[in-house]
């Protein structure tokens, strides 16, 4: 298989650091596949560079678990196990849960009219089946409230966590009846935000992750059938 298909092409040459974010959501939206090999020579040639900044991202996705080196076959796209993507929800709901007991501590009424806001556009989307729309707005939401918690080390770590769970996210919306649950959730977490009831917070925040968590593997069984 080549490296990059040929509709993620880039129009026109990057820089080191673009190589690692190009080829890092390519793996992430699942233009590269699990278990396809990585061509530095081809990667390196579609974007206009050298391949010494393809090897250094290479070295970087290795170090993050996306990438492993195979003896014999080179840089190879990581598979996820269930023990893997069950670990990473596991993480994020903690994260997340102290995140959002954090913003019902910290934010203000800013912050809570520009949640509600998209709130009210994420329902939006639902109601119209823009899912593309509502994934772009639903990632917007949950950033904006980890924001209002006022921590930035904390804010650095969910992040980090961010485009794994976005990615399960995706495919976990597909499970029958995922999108209006977690609607309802939304719903939940904005009116505890807004009591500032901590406790409440934290629990429907770590509860909505664990619920995409099942979700996740509730569609991979139906596609696995």
């Amino acid at each position: 298989m080549d490296a990059i298909s040929p509709n993620c092409e880039p129009q026109e040459s990057v820089g080191r650091n673009e190589v690692y974010h190009y080829l890092r959501n390519a793996i992430l939206e699942e233009r590269l596949k699990p278990g396809q090999r990585i061509i530095e020579r081809k990667v390196a040639d579609k974007l206009s560079v050298s391949r010494t900044p393809v090897r250094e991202a290479i070295r970087k996705l290795e170090q993050e678990g996306l990438v492993n080196y195979v003896p014999n076959r080179g840089a190879i796209v990581a598979s996820l196990s269930a023990t893997d993507v069950w670990e990473i929800y596991t993480i994020r709901s903690v994260l997340e849960g102290l995140a959002v007991r954090l913003a019902a501590q910290h934010l203000n009424s800013a912050d809570m009219a520009e949640i509600e806001e998209l709130m009210s556009q994420m329902e939006q989307a639902l109601n119209e089946g823009d899912y593309p729309k509502l994934d772009k707005i639903h990632n917007a939401f949950h950033r904006r409230i980890i924001a209002a918690a006022r921590s930035p080390k904390l804010e650095e770590m969910v992040l980090k966590q961010a485009d794994y769970v976005a990615m399960f996210t995706r495919l976990g919306y597909n499970a029958p009846g995922r999108r209006w649950e977690a609607r309802d959730e939304h719903r939940q977490m904005c009116r505890a935000l807004k009591k500032r009831d901590v406790d409440e917070a934290e629990r429907i925040a770590r509860r909505h992750i664990e619920r995409s968590c099942e979700a996740y593997f509730i569609q991979k069984a139906l596609m696995e059938k």
